[in-house]
């Protein structure tokens, strides 16, 4: 009886895992268009703020002033938005020294040791980042005029999504899935939805 408890356990959290994992990989494309869109819009604006700076502004009077706020404000956006897929890819850098080191069972309470201190600190980060969005809920940017919630959201967007991948792999990695520390091996995303990971 008890060994089909156990049975039933991993079979459960097989499918809870491969469901999680699509859902990733909707996000992660959604992820993915926003990346470029985001790239686009930073280089196109970077682009139109030398062409300003060097040749527009000495044979007329018509300028984007607008250019150097959209550029600052779509890297730190880029950043929180390709936060989750690095993590579900496993990309971030990571010291392997320790936990190659010791036994299965000691990589095991390692791994679940850091991926709980990572969902502290992004709970911790996330209610701080509501609490200064909060702060700046009058703020707008001198020429655009763009919102402060818009602007200083950021963290709180990548953060909630890298807390999602967090748990997503933490699931996979119970069920049998993925080996600590090694899940984006298995969870490369290759711009697809509702694949599962080879």
């Amino acid at each position: 009886m008890a060994g089909l408890a156990g049975a039933d356990w991993e079979y459960v959290m097989k499918t809870l895992y491969r469901g999680m994992n699509k859902i990733s990989d909707i996000i992660c494309w959604i992820l993915s268009v926003l990346i470029v869109a985001i790239v686009v819009l930073n280089a196109g604006s970077v682009f139109l703020q030398v062409i300003n700076r060097y040749i527009i502004v000495k044979v007329s009077k018509f300028s984007f002033p607008g250019t150097d706020e959209i550029s600052r404000y779509s890297m730190i956006w880029l950043c929180y938005v390709a936060l989750p897929i690095v993590y579900r890819e496993g990309a971030m850098a990571q010291l392997d020294l320790i936990f190659e080191r010791i036994g299965k069972n000691g990589k095991m309470a390692l791994y679940i040791l850091t991926r709980i201190l990572c969902i502290i600190f992004i709970v911790i980060a996330v209610y701080y980042g509501f609490f200064v969005v909060k702060t700046r809920m009058v703020y707008k940017t001198p020429i655009m005029r763009i919102p402060g919630p818009w602007l200083y959201s950021a963290p709180i967007f990548g953060c909630v999504l890298t807390c999602y991948e967090i748990v997503t792999e933490m699931v996979g990695v119970f069920a049998g899935e993925l080996e600590p520390f090694y899940g984006g091996r298995r969870r490369l995303f290759h711009g697809r939805t509702g694949g599962d990971e080879s």
